[in-house]
């Protein structure tokens, strides 16, 4: 039963680094080649690529709101209904990072060159 369990958690681990590594492979390359590396997560059909690099891109407004929801409740008794200029900051930053992912991701589907593309693995 010790072996199993010492085996799993060193498989576990070889695929959170895995994990780690292409996602900072991918965000890396999202600045520089986007259009490459949407398509190349597309070809792939990664799933949990997709998945991490749209939490990453979604957690700071994420953060944010239950950061101001617990200090609102904490300092105040009450959520205020009022935001500040940070929340308008984040929310810039937000529709910034996300349309310039949305626009990659239109250029992949709408260009096709899916089919031109193989990776040698």
């Amino acid at each position: 039963m010790k072996e199993k369990i010492v085996k799993i958690s060193k498989l576990s681990i070889l695929l959170v680094i895995r994990q780690v590594w292409t996602t900072v492979c991918n965000l890396y390359l999202l600045v520089y080649e986007p259009f490459l590396t949407l398509r190349k997560i597309k070809v792939k059909k990664d799933k949990s690529q997709t998945l991490i690099l749209i939490s990453i891109l979604a957690s700071p407004i994420v953060l944010y709101v239950i950061a101001r929801l617990i200090t609102d409740l904490w300092w105040y008794r009450r959520i205020l209904p009022s935001v500040g200029a940070v929340f308008g900051l984040t929310f810039l930053v937000e529709t910034i990072a996300f349309g310039f992912l949305f626009y990659w991701t239109y250029q992949v589907i709408s260009k096709n060159h899916l089919r031109d593309y193989r990776e040698k693995i």
